[in-house]
């Protein structure tokens, strides 16, 4: 019997799959305890149609990180520090500090941790890599100016 499962059943599938059962499982278990129901034609459609969809939606997403991606490559972040002799920065440039120069950027918050960099302890321009989701990356030029 197909059965379009309603929660997560372990060793059988995730909700919103359609699976084959027995019939007595089907019938005995999981269709009693809610967490199954049985799969006519007009669930399996549109179980498609939703899967379809959201795989649509993805592409959205993906197409719009990549342009985000191309649009912060181009561009230089500029982080102003208290420097001494020599260049030297009074501390240091962090993640957070690009962090927070790539949420100005784009608009939206970015977390620090995916952002891999050392600590920037002189002025000058640097080449730091960033994460966005669905494994997308790319290098962003920071430049650390007096203050």
């Amino acid at each position: 019997m197909k059965i379009l499962l309603l929660q997560d059943v372990k060793a059988l599938g995730r909700t919103g799959e359609i699976v084959d059962v027995s019939d007595g499982y089907a019938r005995n278990y999981l269709i009693p305890k809610k967490i199954a129901v049985e799969a006519d034609q007009k669930i399996v459609e549109k179980v498609e149609r939703e899967r379809k969809s959201e795989e649509l939606k993805k592409k959205k997403e993906i197409e719009e990180a990549n342009k985000k991606i191309s649009e912060l490559m181009k561009t230089v972040l500029v982080v102003k520090a208290n420097s001494g002799e020599e260049n030297k920065l009074y501390g240091s440039v962090t993640s957070s500090d690009v962090a927070e120069k790539i949420s100005e950027y784009l608009g939206e918050s970015f977390d620090r941790k995916n952002i891999e960099m050392d600590p920037i302890k002189e002025l000058g321009t640097y080449e730091v890599k960033i994460k966005f989701g669905n494994g997308l990356s790319g290098k962003v030029k920071v430049r650390v100016e007096k203050n």
